[in-house]
């Protein structure tokens, strides 16, 4: 066969096999039988593998994915990709639109309005028309580049359609999984004895940050296009004016478009859209958990701006979270890894948002008390999105009589040993209790630690428990002969466990290290820094608190708690089979990164006003406190941030008057 004729035949299959893609998983309105698109396909790998010449890595042939990688690598967007900010009620939305007229002077201006998908956030990069790129949101400034996975979602183009296409063009968008073929997913994944999802996002999400890109291509995944980032035309004078033209011009290119998307002439219409979608939400093919509104002209985007995390002209209104009554059948106690105890209802299995709910969190001692929940009682709760389902409140007026009052135990129930109250929680404070050993292995391996992939959860859980691992440390000294002896441990499996534990050996930084320690109040930004300040582990402590707060933005708090736990003989014993282990790695002033960088909310002031759910307002402040930051005791113009939680009050409506940001529990613990 001729080459000319050859390379005509495989562009032909090639446009054909792409236009049915697009006929069948965008427009839901298929040409061909599949028997048909079969034939289509088998002919495109047949002449593919007899004139690899004609290799294309944008081929339909390629999105079954390919290899294992070895990791992701980072990538830089080139326009950061921000947050939005809340409104978790209607008076918040009318609050960001008289703010809309009163910096713009437009009370006629357009909003576009579609679905809060709730997926994971993404960009997909397009060159001369075709898709050389995909990273996901990650911080906004640098996510992971996860290219061969977005090549496998069927819906998103290889080859842009249309007549004029961009010189450049970034996509923002989410990846989703539908709810019907979540219910699928799930059933295959019973059937075939494996973990089920907890929902569309954690399913679309573990999916794509699979290393294996052929898990990515078994998965029913779909991109949904929002917004772009930057864009770049070689025709003259051609451009879009108005987010309804970039939504219209994506569709035009052959992407998908979040369902029920909409232009609106006013916040009344916003409102009622809203209210329309909040309705009918349960019916909807794709769990959404809110509505995204935005100025529709891109000049009144450009005039208002971005704050440091989000733009002025945009807002996520979000649905009330899901709700539902139940029995409280019993209370037990997990033990975390800092050692605290926290309560976990153990209710009568209830749908809620389309999963069944059996357990929820109690949060601490005083929540039980002051609500005065007992085993046995009619209770609400209430699950929004992927936050753990919590207990709101109890029916006192439908409490049984034999309703029995709880009693929080005075010991921890794993080890016995005396628990102490620190605030709000109730802490074991054992060094060698086992709960907190097998927790602290867990998170050494997490990816808020080490992030050694191919080292799971269950299996460090399962060593852990037998004894074998009794420290992190004890991970390095592993064998294959070891693991080879648990039942479902194959060589391979074996093989990957121990060079994932290898590979963080030789190549983990010691802000990994620190960051794995899971000490308390110290998170990815501080290890960050104390590993550009330090030359390693030892070093740290050898210093003393006053050393400790004088380093920048590192407050009391934070420097008892690292002086606390490096005093420790546990710590000790701990660093010195680190070394016996040969994992000892090195930090010096040469690899700290820009405060900007390290630091993000360094400068920043944070006004914490009503309840947290998951915290107390003590261990908030020391959150932001170790990234620089500093809490304010009343409002004013210099608070850059006022996070609100249950019964907020008078200060969460002066904010709004002010135009300060401001943050629900979600979006705080998003920006640390």
């Amino acid at each position: 066969m001729a080459s000319s004729h050859v390379a005509t035949r495989v562009h032909s299959l090639r446009e054909k096999i792409e236009y049915h893609n697009h006929r069948y998983y965008v427009m839901d309105a298929p040409e061909i039988t599949d028997a048909e698109y079969d034939e289509l396909f088998r002919k495109l790998i047949e002449l593919e593998k007899e004139y690899p010449e004609f290799d294309d890595p944008n081929s339909p042939t390629k999105r079954v994915g390919g290899e294992p990688a070895e990791g992701f690598s980072p990538y830089e967007h080139s326009m950061r990709m921000y947050s939005l900010d809340n409104a978790m009620s209607l008076d918040g939305w009318d609050a960001f639109a008289d703010r809309i007229v009163a910096n713009t002077g437009r009370s006629d201006a357009l909003y576009w309005a579609d679905p809060k998908m709730d997926g994971l956030a993404l960009e997909v990069i397009y060159e001369k028309g075709r898709y050389v790129r995909a990273a996901t949101r990650g911080d906004g400034l640098i996510g992971e580049d996860v290219t061969g996975n977005m090549r496998t979602v069927m819906n998103l183009p290889m080859v842009l359609k249309g007549k004029i296409v961009p010189d450049r063009l970034e996509v923002r968008g989410e990846v989703v999984i539908s709810n019907q073929d979540f219910a699928i997913l799930n059933q295959k994944q019973r059937d075939a004895g494996s973990k089920v999802f907890a929902n569309p996002r954690n399913a679309a999400a573990g999916s794509i940050r699979q290393l294996d890109s052929k898990v990515a291509a078994s998965r029913p995944l779909r991109f949904l296009a929002y917004g772009i980032g930057t864009i770049e035309w070689s025709t003259p004078l051609f451009s879009w004016n108005s987010q309804a033209e970039i939504m219209s011009g994506l569709s035009e290119l052959g992407f998908s478009i979040p369902p029920e998307a909409k232009l609106c002439n006013s916040k009344q219409e916003v409102a009622e859209y809203f209210l329309d979608l909040m309705e009918r939400r349960s019916s909807l093919p794709f769990e959404i958990d809110g509505v995204v509104a935005k100025l529709n002209s891109l000049d009144l985007q450009r005039t208002l701006g971005y704050t440091s995390r989000a733009p002025r002209w945009a807002l996520a209104l979000k649905f009330p979270a899901y709700q539902a009554k139940t029995r409280l059948n019993s209370i037990r106690i997990q033990v975390g890894r800092t050692g605290v105890l926290t309560p976990v209802a153990e209710l009568e299995p209830v749908s809620l948002a389309g999963v069944v709910v059996s357990n929820a969190t109690l949060h601490n001692k005083g929540y039980i008390e002051e609500r005065d929940f007992r085993i046995g009682d009619n209770v609400l709760i209430q699950r929004a999105g992927d936050v753990i389902p919590q207990v709101l409140s109890v029916d006192k007026a439908e409490r049984p009589d034999d309703a029995v009052p709880y009693q929080f135990p005075s010991n921890c129930p794993v080890c016995m040993s005396v628990a102490i109250e620190d605030g709000e929680a109730v802490r074991c404070v054992n060094e060698t209790c086992p709960a907190k050993a097998v927790q602290q292995i867990i998170h050494f391996v997490s990816k808020a630690g080490l992030d050694m992939e191919g080292v799971g959860k269950k299996w460090v859980e399962r060593l852990a428990l037998d004894g074998v691992l009794k420290t992190p440390a004890d991970l390095f000294f592993l064998e294959k002969t070891t693991l080879l002896k648990y039942e479902g441990m194959g060589d391979k499996s074996a093989d990957k466990f121990i060079a994932a534990v290898e590979k963080r050996r030789r190549e983990a930084p010691l802000w990994r290290l620190i960051a794995g320690l899971g000490i308390r109040h110290v998170g990815e930004q501080t290890a960050r820094m104390l590993g550009a300040h330090f030359t390693d582990l030892e070093a740290i402590g050898l210093v003393t608190r006053e050393e400790l707060q004088d380093l920048e933005d590192i407050g009391p708090i934070v420097a008892e708690s690292l002086f606390e736990y490096f005093q420790r003989p546990s710590t000790r014993e701990l660093i010195e089979k680190f070394k016996a282990a040969e994992f000892w790695p090195q930090g010096s002033i040469s690899t700290a990164i820009s405060e900007q960088e390290l630091r993000p909310l360094a400068g920043k002031v944070f006004l914490f006003t009503g309840s947290l759910p998951d915290m107390s307002r003590t261990q908030a402040q020391a959150l932001v406190e170790a990234q620089g930051a500093s809490a304010a005791k009343s409002i004013s113009k210099k608070v850059d941030y006022v996070v609100v939680g249950d019964k907020a009050g008078s200060k969460r409506a002066k904010a709004e008057k002010m135009g300060l940001e401001i943050l629900d529990s979600d979006a705080f613990k998003a920006l640390l």
